[in-house]
């Protein structure tokens, strides 16, 4: 079993996403939150490995959302002189904005068409880089387990080589 765990924001950064996998099912768990800092559960799912089609994963940036960020940041600091736990908190709500307008996420398409977007902190990057790989591998395992061209004539060398063994 392989298992991948990972951070989805700086806020809740005590929460943490799964990715594991076993023989034949994906797992995935996404935590929830509401205003990106209370938590409320989470969202699970077990697909099996032979819906997999495709492992994609994008990194962005959210240009709206650094702007706000800035702003938030501005205000915040400008704050500290009147109110400093009030800036204070302003300026790390703006800074943690600004830090998760670079979106990294990992894509996975299923055969029925259902596609599950999972957020990455954009520090954890080579997590969804090595979590695309290892999905990558067992598509790729289970492509090859069901290639009967493959599959027949690796049968058939067998068969081949045992028969050229008697004859030796």
């Amino acid at each position: 079993m392989k298992n991948i765990t990972y951070m989805t924001s700086l806020l809740t950064f005590y929460l943490k996403g799964e990715i594991s996998t076993e023989k034949n099912f994906l797992s995935l768990k996404i935590p929830n939150t509401v205003l990106a800092l209370i938590p409320l559960g989470a969202q699970k799912h077990n697909v099996p490995v032979n819906q997999l089609s495709a492992v994609s994963t994008s990194f962005s940036l959210a240009f709206k959302e650094l702007i706000i960020g800035i702003i938030e940041a501005l205000f915040g600091f400008a704050s500290i002189e009147s109110s400093f736990l009030v800036g204070l908190i302003i300026l790390l709500v703006g800074v943690s904005t600004i830090i998760t307008s670079f979106k990294t996420e990992l894509r996975i398409d299923t055969t029925s068409g259902r596609s599950y977007l999972i957020p990455f902190v954009v520090f954890e990057k080579s997590k969804a880089a090595n979590a695309e790989e290892m999905l990558n591998e067992i598509i790729s395992n289970r492509l090859n387990d069901t290639n009967s061209r493959q599959v027949t004539e690796t049968q058939t060398d067998a068969v081949v080589d045992a028969i050229n063994n008697l004859n030796k």
